[in-house]
């Protein structure tokens, strides 16, 4: 193809650049026929590619598809990037601005007098270095030559200065001089800065050749991933925290800033790696002599860059001394070795933090053009990402920006912003409210520099930046009247308020008091600043048949990011479909707009809402030119990155008229596994929109669907199981095989089992397998709750009669309260065939439910005669684990049984543990086993069990020992037993006991001398009083 005509066009947002390229080209072999193209993406990504032009159409067709893509694009806040204004924040260290030789100005004047003989001869060495420093800070290039002689001729801090004016006046004629310093120079100090000061005064060649011979220094592997030119490597290794044989990191980094002056990638690398180097010991020393170098060559960017970080990065120590190499030493002493283990402490950092201000106020009260641009460099370095919270404290009030000093003394220096003694810290004496006056400070160097203003706004990442900018801009009215549209449609899409604001007052200049044209609402429906939107729908409310009938216009509104303008959207394109011809252009619209969305801010979210908004455009006003949208354009839509691009894609598709058959099996069996579950329930309902023939042969795949975890993926095939179930038994008995497995497990999505026991007692409600009473009893003893849901649904439909009294008895300790109702019921509809299974009936009692005992005790009670129970099933009641059904069962032997009947059971009963039931057999010991010796010794582990109990039990062990007492009068046996039961208590039991079991043994021995004696009474002896005589 021979490519006719291309647009590059670019739309910068908070995090991302997106490009876009419109391509016009003639197809090879068929003159006269063209293609219109398109390309977009975000930098760094891989870029989308479609087409205007499906077939090859002509020249005038072709154009026009140019034009309008142009004209799309530039609404949705693309331009032109060779249209824009040039970038006014140095990506390059600047040019020293060219001085006069002959300068005019009273100080300059007497800084040149000063370096004559007579009067440098009166100043001391202190204030001669102050005269080269400030000769160097106005940069006074007649100086040079004289500056020149003086070198080696003071002491090392005057060779240093020497070195930093010559380089900073830019005199070329110096650079010989300062190689010689480089080479004798005293100090280490006065040779670096010599070395800097010579690489600002050498030309290209000598820069060219200077990075060659150090580049060929480097370790193999830097030189090697150099030589590839692979800077994703080069990155790598500076993070990392190798060093190399001969070269320390921090030399290599110095080097690297070397190269960085004439090799472009260099700089790029070295630029990155000081946003996220940590200011740590071994490579510090590196940062400051850049930082110096970089404030000495006027390189903004740099300079900027890590003056910010002075700011937002905390010191590693505030202590004046610190342990190192097993001792206690100076923290100065340590920072000053070259070895050192520290860096960047607290002091250093304050004095790096103040050294910057002094930089741009000197360059300020000087009117050196180089103060905006070093204050541009800092500015734009500064980045919401790193502010602070706003806090209280003390009754001061900080902001997000109240800790970075460069920012309050440049921005805020005639605000009513206070600081702490050392300017470190701004505060407010009262909640911070906006301020609309203009705080900065030397607003008239701003002034006279408007580009610069505009280049904050177009580039800064800072809230507060962007505020200063659009102030001070907006006092400049003959600049901003003279604003290109591209960089007002470009503020206007700014995600910061201050800068959309200025932009929309800007514009609202433009056209009122007239209409605003469409071009103009397009901007402000898609701008952040809620005024301009609005005042946009204000104007589209008053003339909406007007605005209609522009597609363009009706689709942005439509995928606005707020909600109340998509409202308005809905409003304009029933209007708009009611126009002929509008209906179709709006939907290519759309599906541009969708081919796109990924690259707006924070897509993933944003998009999903909008998508939901579309969806009822396209099912209601749109529906009939929905349904003719390009079948080829929503399958490329079903590979769209985000979700909710694919979602609206497949809602799409079940209105197009072309049967679900055309769709690729690639396609849909990428949308039913794709990651987000409403798209895959989406996809469900695709394939239930094939014909029934196929949809029958996959009934193991609707299973699965039917099964799923996602609610949207069984909503899905909700309507498929109806369809099928209606016409085919094989389907049905599958699907119920299927769904009863998965009712039998555990729910793995939330209403998983509340479906599926829906189809089972819907369209599957007549399947022979259901009235199966074994599955039933499986689905109700089951532990997953969504067996128990369906065999409680299925009960009513079967009759007490088909089960036996166990199974009636399982019903009524089920968890579900109709289950036990149903249970009830049964043993109310025939008590006489309980009454012969009374066994199995009683197992109701197991019921953890109070429903359930109250149920059986109040049924056995009415229902059940002397006849019905029988010692074992009164012992098994008396035995349950549940106090009631014991209550329940003492209660039936109290009213049924007479004392002959109590004997047989006594000797079971008095074997169970329960305080209760032993209080209730010693209620029956008088009239069970009085005076038979046979019965009472059976009873002897009841009456040890009793008799030993500690602290409890006492109302039972005084009935049972007052038993035995009166007991032992009746025989001598009956005595000996009782007599050997006291003797053993007297020796076990508490000592509050003891004194009733030796009465009744001396009792016992009394009455029956002739029984061996249990106990031996002797007589104490008397014990004499206080006072007496022996």
């Amino acid at each position: 193809m021979k490519l006719i005509r291309k647009s590059s066009l670019v739309r910068r947002q908070k995090d991302a650049t997106i490009h876009c390229e419109i391509e016009l080209c003639e197809v090879a072999g068929s003159p006269g026929r063209y293609l219109v193209n398109l390309r977009q993406g975000r930098t760094g990504e891989e870029w989308r590619e479609s087409t205007r032009t499906p077939q090859p159409v002509d020249w005038q067709a072709a154009e026009t598809l140019f034009e309008l893509a142009l004209v799309e694009r530039a609404a949705q806040g693309f331009s032109d990037p060779a249209s824009a204004p040039e970038a006014v924040v140095p990506q390059r260290p600047a040019p020293a601005p060219t001085p006069a030789q002959n300068p005019t100005d009273a100080a300059a004047v007497t800084l040149l007098q000063q370096l004559q003989a007579a009067n440098w001869k009166a100043l001391d060495q202190h204030h001669r270095n102050r005269v080269i420093w400030r000769v160097g800070e106005r940069r006074l290039r007649a100086a040079v030559p004289t500056m020149v002689d003086l070198i080696a001729r003071g002491d090392a801090m005057q060779d240093y200065c020497l070195a930093w004016a010559i380089g900073r006046c830019g005199d070329a004629g110096a650079a010989i001089a300062m190689q010689e310093l480089h080479a004798r120079g005293r100090t280490d100090a006065v040779r670096r800065i010599a070395l800097q000061a010579w690489l600002m005064l050498a030309d290209s060649a000598a820069l060219q050749a200077h990075a060659a011979r150090l580049l060929a220094d480097w370790p193999t592997v830097l030189r090697s991933a150099w030589d590839q030119q692979d800077e994703e490597k080069l990155l790598s290794i500076a993070a990392g925290d190798d060093e190399w044989q001969g070269l320390s990191k921090s030399d290599w980094l110095e080097q690297l800033h070397q190269v960085a002056l004439s090799q472009p990638m260099a700089r790029r690398i070295l630029r990155s790696h000081l946003k996220r180097m940590r200011l740590r010991a071994g490579t510090f020393r590196a940062v400051r002599h850049i930082y110096k170098a970089a404030e000495m060559a006027g390189d903004a960017e740099l300079w900027g860059l890590i003056q910010q970080r002075f700011d937002t990065d905390t010191h590693t120590s505030s202590s004046q001394w610190i342990y190192v190499r097993r001792a206690y030493t100076k923290y100065a002493d340590e920072a000053s070795r070259p070895d050192s283990k520290v860096a960047y402490g607290l002091r250093t950092r304050d004095y790096l933090r103040r050294r910057g201000w002094r930089t741009l106020r000197r360059l300020a009260e000087d009117r050196d053009p180089a103060y905006i641009q070093m204050a541009l460099g800092v500015l734009a370095a500064m980045d919401d990402s790193d502010a602070g919270q706003p806090n209280a404290r003390g009754g001061r009030f900080y902001d997000g920006y109240s800790h970075w000093m460069v920012f309050n003394r440049v921005l805020r220096a005639r605000g009513h912003w206070l600081s702490n003694r050392h300017g470190t810290s701004w505060y407010q004496p009262h909640p911070v409210q906006p301020d609309a006056r203009r705080q900065e400070a030397f607003p008239e160097l701003w002034d006279g520099k408007p580009q610069a203003l505009l280049a904050l706004m177009q580039q800064s990442r800072c809230a507060g930046v962007h505020a200063f900018a659009a102030r001070a801009l907006a006092d400049n009215q003959a600049f901003c009247a003279a604003l290109a549209l591209d960089v007002i449609r470009e503020l206007l899409r700014s995600p910061y308020l201050p800068t959309a604001h200025f932009a929309f007052q800007v514009a609202r200049q433009r056209f009122e008091p007239g209409i605003p044209p469409t071009e103009w609402l397009l901007l402000l429906i898609q701008c952040t600043l809620p005024e301009a939107t609005q005042y946009a729908l204000d104007c589209i409310v008053r003339d909406p048949l007007s605005y209609a009938a522009d597609p363009l216009l009706v689709a942005t509104v439509a995928c606005a990011p707020l909600e109340a303008v998509r409202r308005q959207g809905r409003l304009l394109c029933q209007v708009a479909a009611s126009l002929p011809g509008q209906a179709p252009a709006i939907v290519m619209q759309l599906l541009d707009w969708l081919d796109n969305c990924a690259d707006i801010d924070d897509a993933r979210n944003a998009v999903r809402p909008i998508g939901t908004d579309l969806h009822w455009l396209i099912e209601n006003p749109l529906r009939d030119a929905a349904a003719g949208a390009p079948y080829e354009r929503l399958l490329q839509l079903l590979g769209h990155p985000l979700a909710a691009v694919r979602l609206l894609a497949c809602q799409w598709l079940m209105l197009h008229p072309a049967p679900t058959g055309m769709l690729p099996g690639s396609k849909l069996a990428m949308l039913l596994k794709d990651e987000d579950a409403e798209v895959r329930g989406a996809a469900v309902r695709l394939f239930g929109m094939l014909s029934d023939q196929v949809l029958a042969a996959q009934s193991d795949l609707i299973v699965a669907f039917a099964t799923s975890a996602e609610a949207s993926v069984r909503h899905g095939v909700d309507p498929v199981i109806q369809r099928l179930s209606a016409a085919d038994a094989g389907f049905r008995h599958t699907l119920l095989e299927g769904l009863l497995d998965a009712l039998f497990r555990s729910e793995t999505g939330e209403g998983m089992h509340a479906d599926l026991v829906a189809w089972v007692t819907g369209p599957l409600k007549d399947e022979e397998q259901l009235a199966d009473t074994a599955l039933l009893a499986r689905l109700l003893a089951a532990r997953s709750k969504g067996a128990q849901l369906l065999g409680s649904r299925l009960l009513p439909e079967f009759r007490p009669g088909q089960f036996d009294v166990a199974a009636w008895a399982a019903f009524g300790r089920n968890p579900t309260a109709s289950v036990r109702q149903w249970a009830f019921d049964a043993y109310r509809s025939d008590p006489q065939r309980v009454r012969g299974q009374m066994e199995a009936a009683l197992r109701i009692f197991d019921s953890r439910f109070d429903d359930s005992r109250e149920f059986a005790s109040a049924f056995f009670t009415d229902a059940c005669t002397r006849d019905d129970w029988t010692p074992l099933l009164l012992v098994n009641l008396c035995d349950h684990q549940d106090p009631a059904a014991q209550r329940f069962g003492r209660a039936m032997i109290t009213r049924h049984f007479d004392v002959g009947d109590v004997t047989e059971l006594l000797d079971k009963l008095s074997q169970h543990p329960s305080a209760n039931m032993q209080l209730f057999v010693s209620s029956w010991l008088e009239s069970a086993c009085a005076g038979d010796l046979h019965k009472l010794q059976r009873m002897e582990p009841y009456f040890l069990n009793v008799l030993s109990q500690v602290n409890r039990g006492r109302v039972v062990k005084g009935r049972v020992q007052a038993f035995l007492r009166a007991q032992a009068e009746l025989s001598e046996d009956i005595a000996g037993f009782v007599a050997r039961m006291f003797a053993r208590q007297v020796l076990t039991v508490a000592i509050a006991d003891k004194a009733q079991y030796i009465e009744g043994l001396r009792a016992i021995q009394q009455r029956y001398p002739e029984l061996p004696a249990a106990i031996t009474i002797h007589t104490p002896a008397p014990i004499a009083g206080r006072g007496s005589k022996s």
